[in-house]
């Protein structure tokens, strides 16, 4: 019976924005795709499964913001407005 303590290897890679401090949305979209084109053309990532992207909502003082739908109920999650048809998930 196995008692010890394995190594732990995490699933996936963590991209860090916290040392950026407070930044616009556009600004984060901007690093977002210079750290996307590192990862293609200098670690030769090619393809990736379920990503996410954890944000978290501030003014430009970094006080903490609810994000509220039209009809004013809070949101928490939100599934990604990128369209890519189901075909394409099938080599043709």
């Amino acid at each position: 019976m196995k008692t010890g303590k394995g190594s732990f290897e995490p699933h996936g890679l963590l991209i860090a924005y916290k040392q950026l401090g407070t930044i616009s949305i556009e600004e984060l979209a901007h690093a977002i795709m210079e750290d996307l084109g590192a990862l293609r053309d200098i670690y030769n990532v090619r393809y990736v499964t379920a990503p996410r992207l954890k944000i978290f909502v501030t003014n430009e003082y970094g006080e903490e913001l609810t994000v509220r739908r039209p009809e004013g109920g809070r949101i928490f999650y939100m599934d990604t407005h990128h369209y890519r048809p189901a075909c394409k998930d099938y080599d043709l």
